[in-house]
């Protein structure tokens, strides 16, 4: 990359038309192409030093242009040396030269300027001498004033350095003295009194006029009088510092600022204030969930809040954080009030803190009192001078000066506090403090989640305050906002695990019940009791190094959940309403484990405060169940199926699920609850009795009928087939609800008496013989639950007496109520869903047959010919002869 000439280098040079330059030729070349050569004899050596008139005047024209020739030439020559020296810096090192000249010429200025000055001064007079008496004592004195106006404003050239050493060590009271000294040590040397003789005028000094330093000194040490008295006052803000440290930030507002002590110690409490309300308002950073009043979370549309799971550590970090900011707070309350008792309360035989130390620095002596007094408030001006740089130098100040004292009137009202408004005072900021603190005390308690993080943290603040110092009054009024506190956060996650129990109850109710509508009925595994209780539970296995009990408990309460007939979908709809009853009772176990004599008055007001949430979430349950009874509709099986199932809820919740007596209601509300789901129960299972018998009344005038045609003028032994499907019908039925004990039995003994009823109503069309053996059965049935079904057994006996009219004489002898008892015996393995559990009709001891326990109602006899339980199509004569594979296909 070539290197781009100056300007100054191509100035004289022409340019070709391709923009090139056009080198320049020697004086010699150019002289060699003109016809005529000057002489150049005449012309000196150095051309540079002619003057330009000279030139044009001695010499031709043809010389002048040969001496412009060679003028150009040189300074080309030179121009190009100077651009290989300097290179590319050539128009910096021209600026250069020319900003040297500029210095020159503004030095020169200035020296002439000092030269100046040195003559004006030089030409004044010298000031006369004092007038001496003598020459030797005259000079003794004027030079003692001298050495003494020369400590005068040694402290204050001293001070402003000395107070910033104090004020950034925190020692404002000896600032403070500091800076009073100083300004008596002003007064002092601006005083102007003509009829002292000790002034400083009297001493042929003028101070202001030969010594201004002295004022624009005091002018820099005054502006430090509002820096000390701002930095006093934002100290007492430091809960942390000793009752010395504040006693002196204290005397420094007292002194320097002249405040009453009454109003320092509205100052005090006032910074006290500031600094509590800035550590009561410190938010919640770590809650998972978003807050809608200080206790309870936000629900949106209706729905629960999502709860995400907090990692251990995240919990630990926040019930450290509550714990901390609550104890934080704590002390710098119980800090005021003991640092403002030790300052300012006086006793019977003792002063109080700040009045020794006014005291001490207005008298002479020094009492017992001022003696405990701590180092820095028992200051005085020497003990001040002597930690001063120059300390030996202030020796030869004045007594009064080195003796000074700021002026206290201990009988001014100012001086004095009156300990009736002092205990006033502070007895109102204490209230006003407690209403802060337990506003915030309120939101730091919503950071915990659980009863047993809340019932801590009570605990050890309560043994905090127990090891505190202060009065009994006062500790016992802090335990109070702090037991009102968890007890309404107690109360609050009590409500919230309600609110979220019905809920969660309500949307898995819902779920379930239209997952049975929407689910067909053999598909159904999860909801029926007979398919739940012949599915095994898988086999507990062995964790190795972990706990075994855990793994067996659950196999264990699944094994239980099968006998009593739960199934998995059931279990799924209350298990949310027994997690919320077991999760309360072990939170008030943690409430009545706590170790304090008030804790069990304390689970007995919680439990009555509690119990109305209790009752409401009862009450709210019963109104989901009803509602959900309202909604189905008896249209069709699966809704039937639906109202089955909100009744397996409601007798669960009433009778064996501890939800009811576990979730804290009073004695008259369980009863309420368990008479309201048993009274639903029983509805739904009369809804479910009607809609079962109605369709299989329905359906016996489509069943097939009796196959076995008696031969003429012989009666049938059996019931008819019709019935027997009926109550194999029946009988599947109340076997499917799954209800076990002396539930079963109720279910079957009304569902089968509404069967008979229905059964022989009008509009049942049968053969007079057939009917007679169908009505002589039914009776045999009905006679196993007397005496409470007479009335049945009434209704069959006059329909009995109704069927013997219309059949004729010799019929009507026959037997035809016999062989009811023995098919009862043959059936009863089909009917046992609607048979009683035991049987009176037989006593345990004249039966020594091993299948008596499988038969209650007795065993068949064996000499009898064979006759089937269910009638059956006529076999063919070939059905022994064909083989079980054809058969099959």
């Amino acid at each position: 990359m070539s290197r781009r000439p100056s300007a100054l280098s191509i100035s004289g040079a022409p340019l070709l038309a391709n923009g090139q330059v056009k080198p320049v030729q020697s004086p010699t070349a150019e002289a060699s192409t003109q016809p005529r050569r000057p002489s150049v004899s005449k012309l000196p050596t150095d051309i540079s030093e002619l003057d330009p008139d000279q030139l044009f005047s001695k010499y031709t024209v043809a010389e002048v242009k040969f001496a412009q020739q060679r003028l150009r030439a040189d300074a080309d020559a030179k121009q190009e040396e100077l651009r290989l020296m300097v290179g590319e810096r050539y128009r910096d090192l021209l600026q250069a030269s020319t900003s040297i000249i500029s210095i020159a010429r503004s030095s020169k200025r200035v020296i002439e300027a000092l030269q100046e000055t040195k003559d004006a001064i030089l030409s004044q007079d010298e000031p006369p001498m004092p007038q001496r008496t003598s020459a030797q004592a005259g000079g003794d004195a004027h030079l003692h004033t001298l050495q003494l106006l020369s400590a005068h404003l040694k402290l204050l050239l001293d001070a402003p350095e000395y107070l910033w050493r104090l004020i950034e060590r925190k020692k404002y009271f000896t600032a403070a003295w500091l800076f009073l000294l100083a300004r008596v040590v002003h007064r002092a040397l601006v005083r102007n009194d003509e009829q002292d003789e000790e002034t400083w005028q009297a001493q042929g000094l003028d101070v202001l006029e030969q010594f201004p330093l002295a004022q624009r000194q005091w002018d820099a040490v005054s502006q430090f009088r509002s820096q000390i008295i701002h930095k006093a006052t934002l100290s007492l803000r430091e809960y942390t510092a000793s009752a010395e440290d504040a006693c002196a930030a204290l005397l420094t507002l007292h002194l320097l600022d002249s405040r009453p002590l009454a109003e320092t110690l509205s100052v005090f409490l006032s910074q006290r204030s500031k600094t509590l309300q800035a550590m009561l308002s410190r938010t919640a950073e770590n809650s998972p969930i978003s807050p809608q009043s200080p206790f309870i979370p936000r629900r949106i549309n209706g729905h629960v809040s999502e709860k995400r799971p907090v990692p251990p550590s995240s919990r630990k970090a926040s019930i450290r954080d509550v714990r901390e900011a609550t104890q934080a707070a704590l002390d710098a309350l119980v800090k005021t009030l003991t640092t403002c008792r030790c300052v300012f309360e006086e006793e019977e035989s003792k002063q109080s803190m700040i009045g020794t130390v006014l005291e001490s620095i207005q008298s002479d002596s020094t009492n017992s009192d001022a003696r405990s007094l701590p180092s820095e408030l028992q200051l005085t001006t020497t003990a001040l001078l002597s930690t001063l740089p120059s300390s030996t130098h202030f020796l030869i100040l004045p007594p009064s000066l080195r003796s000074y004292k700021p002026y206290v009137d201990l009988s001014s009202s100012s001086s004095l506090i009156e300990q009736a408004h002092f205990v006033r005072v502070l007895d109102e900021w204490f209230q006003t403090s407690n209403r802060s603190l337990q506003t915030a005390t309120y939101k730091w308690f919503t950071e915990l989640q659980t009863v047993a993080e809340v019932w801590t943290l009570r605990s050890s603040i309560r043994q905090w305050i127990d090891s505190s110092v202060l009065r009994r009054d006062e500790t016992e009024t802090l335990k109070s906002i702090f037991d009102s506190a968890a007890q309404q956060r107690v109360l609050n996650i009590w409500k919230l695990a309600l609110a979220d129990a019905e809920d969660a109850f309500q949307l898995r109710l819902a779920a379930a019940t239209a997952s049975l509508r929407e689910t067909p009925k053999e598909r159904r595994t999860d909801a029926s009791p007979v398919e739940f209780l012949f599915n095994a539970p898988p086999l507990p296995v062995f964790p190795g190094l972990g706990p075994v009990d855990s793994s067996f408990q659950k196999y264990k309460a699944s094994l239980r959940r099968q006998l009593i007939g739960r199934t998995s979908l059931l279990d799924s709809v209350l298990a949310t309403l027994e997690s919320c009853a077991r999760s309360l009772q072990r939170d008030l176990s943690i409430v009545l484990a706590a170790k304090d004599e008030e804790a069990r008055g304390v689970a007995a007001s919680l439990s009555e405060r509690y119990r109305p949430d209790a009752e409401a979430l009862c009450t709210g349950i019963l109104d989901t169940l009803a509602s959900a009874e309202k909604q189905a509709s008896d249209d069709s099986k699966l809704t039937i199926d639906s109202l089955v199932f909100i009744g397996y809820v409601a007798d669960e919740l009433g009778s064996s699920s501890p939800f009811v007596s576990g979730i804290g209601g009073c004695a008259d509300a369980v009863q309420d609850f368990k008479k309201t789901t048993k009274a639903l129960h029983d509805r739904i299972m009369d809804r479910w009795r009607t809609f079962t018998v109605s369709q299989i009344i329905g359906h016996r005038g489509t069943s097939r009928p009796n196959s076995k045609i008696p031969p003429l003028g012989s009666a049938p032994s059996t019931p008819s087939s019709v019935l027997v499907d009926s109550l194999l019908t029946l009988s599947n039925s109340v076997q499917q609800l799954g209800v076990t004990g002396e539930g079963r039995n109720t279910v079957a003994d009304k569902t089968l008496r509404l069967f008979i009823t229905k059964w022989v109503e009008d509009g049942w069309k049968q053969d007079e013989a057939q009917a007679l053996r169908d009505i002589a059965f039914l009776r045999r049935l009905a006679d196993l639950h007397t005496p409470e079904w007479d009335d049945v057994c009434e209704l069959l006996d006059s329909k009995t007496q109704q069927c013997k009219e219309q059949q004729n004489a010799v019929a009507a002898q026959n037997g035809w109520n016999d062989g009811a008892t023995d098919y009862l015996t043959r059936t009863q393995t089909l009917f046992a869903a609607l048979l009683p559990l035991a049987s009176p009709m037989r006593t345990p001891d004249k039966s020594a047959d091993k299948f008596a326990p499988l038969l209650p109602w007795g065993s068949p006899a064996l000499d009898q010919q064979f006759q089937p339980a269910v009638e059956l199509a006529k076999p063919s004569s070939r059905f022994g002869l064909l083989l079980v594979g054809t058969a099959a296909r």
